[in-house]
């Protein structure tokens, strides 16, 4: 009688709280390659994930957010956008590449100066991380750009604490909506931040990717792979300083936490 009132009870949780099952692999259309670290979720609502190397993705749908969109990005390739049923439907999802045209960087000799931008911090009192490990989750920072042109030549962090056997992101440069919040993603190569250091300053060289900005912009680290427990690995921080804006998931909408600044910052020239 137990057991019976037991499985009465689990499906009526279950009927109570249907669930869309979105699994599958996404591909590119030219050579059928898979395409790993995409991202896939609901837009704007913490649900999503970030496709692995063999280009597989799954996560799960609330019915509550049946009637969302799903969207798939990923620089280099066209977006798609699919309704949640549809999304729960495909084993498979198919990206077109996107044609990228690389801007071109005139040189002309002139004095350069250098200035660090963001928050420039080695204290290891005050510390932040990621909070679960939810694939396509971002911390980001916001750089004040004073000149034209500026050219952000590398990227900076102090990692405190660091008990993973390695670390993997993705570095993203976004440009400021009207509110003030990261909006799109201006670079036009993925930028993956493989450090070989597990604590201490940890400087990526951004050269190659000539990155050039006018104005304001947001630097970012995206958590796009499961490498263990996620709050194994802190940043140095400021409590005063340039606010941390982050999301939970991928195609999440962005959030301010205030006032503590994530250790980022970039070594800029004009």
């Amino acid at each position: 009688m137990k057991n019976f009132l037991f499985a009465f009870l689990l499906c009526s949780v279950l009927y109570l709280f249907p669930q869309h099952t979105c699994k599958g692999v996404l591909s590119d259309s030219t050579n059928g390659q898979p395409i790993e670290f995409a991202n896939i979720g609901i837009i704007g609502k913490g649900v999503g994930t970030v496709t692995n190397e063999k280009g597989e993705y799954s996560f799960v749908v609330p019915d509550s957010l049946a009637k969302e969109k799903v969207r798939v990005s990923l620089i280099g390739y066209k977006p798609k956008t699919f309704t949640v049923p549809q999304a729960a439907s495909l084993s498979k999802i198919i990206l077109q590449q996107e044609a990228v045209n690389l801007a071109e960087v005139a040189v002309t000799p002139k004095s350069v100066k250098v200035k660090t931008l963001g928050n420039n911090t080695v204290h290891t009192s005050v510390s932040a991380g990621f909070k679960k490990n939810n694939l396509g989750a971002e911390m980001a920072i916001r750089l004040n750009v004073k000149a034209k042109q500026t050219h952000l030549r590398s990227f900076k962090v102090n990692v405190v604490k660091n008990t993973l056997d390695k670390a993997l992101f993705r570095l993203n440069i976004y440009s400021v909506d009207e509110k003030g919040y990261p909006k799109e993603n201006i670079l036009k190569q993925n930028i993956i931040v493989e450090p070989k250091e597990k604590t201490g300053i940890i400087e990526f060289d951004l050269r190659p990717y000539n990155i050039f900005v006018d104005d304001d912009v947001f630097v970012a680290l995206e958590w796009i792979k499961d490498l263990g427990d996620v709050t194994g690995l802190m940043f140095s921080t400021k409590l005063v300083g340039s606010a941390t804006y982050f999301r939970k998931a991928s195609q999440d909408k962005w959030e301010k936490a205030v006032p503590v600044g994530v250790g980022f910052h970039v070594e800029a020239a004009y």
